[in-house]
Parts: structure tokens; sequence; C-alpha cells
């Protein structure tokens, strides 16, 4: 007796055409090619730094320069 698995049984069938991109490496081509945006968090973080300290600074070189 043969069975048969249904494909929304929940088991797992293996990779299908949305792992294509895994398989044959071209997800790392894109990645490492530069072509990808992503987000440089340090940058941000700078920037939101010298946000900080200039708040702080600006005030004080007010009250100073009266």
């Amino acid at each position: 007796m043969a069975t048969t698995i249904e494909p929304d049984s929940g088991q797992d069938l293996g990779p299908d055409e949305r792992d294509l991109d895994l398989l044959d490496g071209s997800w790392e081509q894109e990645y490492y090619s530069g072509r990808q945006k992503t987000r440089d968090w340090n940058a941000v973080f700078v920037a939101f730094a010298i946000l900080i300290v200039a708040a702080m600074l600006v005030p004080m070189l007010l009250v100073f320069a009266r």
C-alpha cells in the first residue's frame, strides 16, 4: 500500500521554486555585488549622537552669547 503526501499536509517536501536562488547561489552574487541596498546603522547612530550633542551645546552657547 503506497502512501501519498497531500501538498497542504504541513510536511516538508523539500525545496521549491522559491528556493532556487539559494540552490544556485544567485543570492550570494546579488548580496556581495554591492547592488543590494543596506542601511548603515553606524552612520545613523553617529548622526543621532551629533544631534544630541548639538542639542546640549546650542543652548549653552546662546546663554554665553548674551
